[in-house]
């Protein structure tokens, strides 16, 4: 299965195929737990909204058209998901989220720059954008994506994420002065 490309994966997904369904979540698990995990800065409800996102796939993957790539789709339910699950849990609008391990480093799924303290300061900040501010910095900052390549995620014109960028950079530069 691991030779088989995510359409083929679809495909044979949609006509019962389990086993390709699973290849399939275990292909993207990690990608979906990295973004949710950026977006909330909670192990425990990044596997929540990780968790959600791969039900929800279960049950709406019939409803990928194909028109773009099948992790811009997936970048955006799990965006979706990450709005929802902030909305049912006000902690993160009240910007009450626990004091990190006295080792300086957050729960994290993997080592990597998020990991050190300056990028621990960053993520607490940028926690705290609106929703569509967050998602277009985590996007192209977090994920490394193009502007063009957020906008397909976001389901915006490209210059929308450029203009996100742009206010996102000067609330984070009042906040950070």
């Amino acid at each position: 299965m691991e030779k088989l490309t995510d359409l083929e994966l679809i495909t044979k997904a949609l006509d019962g195929d389990r086993l390709s369904f699973a290849a399939l979540a275990d292909r993207h698990y990690m990608t979906v737990y990295r973004f949710a995990f950026k977006w909330c800065r909670s192990r425990e409800d990044a596997e929540d909204i990780t968790q959600e996102v791969f039900i929800k796939l279960a049950r709406k993957i019939h409803l990928y058209d194909r028109r773009s790539l099948f992790t811009t789709w997936l970048y955006r339910v799990t965006a979706n998901c990450a709005r929802d699950y902030a909305r049912k849990n006000m902690k993160w609008r009240q910007n009450k989220l626990p004091d990190p391990p006295e080792n300086g480093l957050i729960a994290s799924p993997n080592p990597g720059p998020e990991n050190n303290v300056v990028a621990r300061g960053i993520l607490k900040v940028v926690s705290t954008l609106p929703d569509k501010l967050k998602e277009a910095v985590l996007l192209v900052y977090g994920e490394g994506m193009s502007h063009k390549e957020a906008a397909q995620v976001a389901g915006c014109a490209e210059t929308t994420v450029s203009w996100r960028i742009f206010q996102a950079k000067r609330k984070l530069r009042k906040v950070l002065s």
